[in-house]
């Protein structure tokens, strides 16, 4: 993609926010490349995180997915959001955060360590996952 190409999709997205999934280029790389593909379909951060964002991340809202050298790859809409504790994540929303083998209990151990990472992690703190759909390959 040129950067005349970027130019015309953030045109066509004006208002849509940017998402950078992940803490390090290759998580970046790998959850772009699953969301691109279909495979994952939501994705989760603490309710700090989420509070922080302000109001970019609500139902109806668009995002340009970004890989690690912040080139937008896809667009997608959010269609659900679920306030959950981290201990209550359901075996349906773990499958459709796409990674690994798609189980509740790889979600826990990724997460785990991502949100130690950030520094807020402890086993009933309050987890926004965010379901969206893919508009726009790019």
């Amino acid at each position: 993609m040129t950067h005349h190409d970027i130019e015309i999709v953030q045109n066509k997205y004006q208002t849509a926010g940017n998402w950078l999934f992940g803490d390090s280029p290759e998580m970046q790389d790998s959850l772009a490349d699953l969301v691109f593909k279909g495979i994952k379909t939501a994705t989760s951060c603490s309710f700090a995180s989420y509070q922080q964002s302000g109001s970019n991340i609500s139902i109806g809202n668009k995002h340009l997915v970004l890989n690690s050298q912040n080139k937008p790859i896809c667009t997608v809409r959010i269609i659900a959001l679920h306030l959950i504790t981290f201990s209550e994540m359901t075996t349906e929303l773990a499958w459709k955060e796409g990674e690994g083998d798609r189980s509740v209990k790889h979600w826990q151990q990724e997460h785990q360590s991502f949100f130690e990472r950030e520094g807020v992690f402890f086993p009933e703190m309050e987890v926004v996952v965010i379901e969206f759909e893919v508009i726009d390959l790019l």
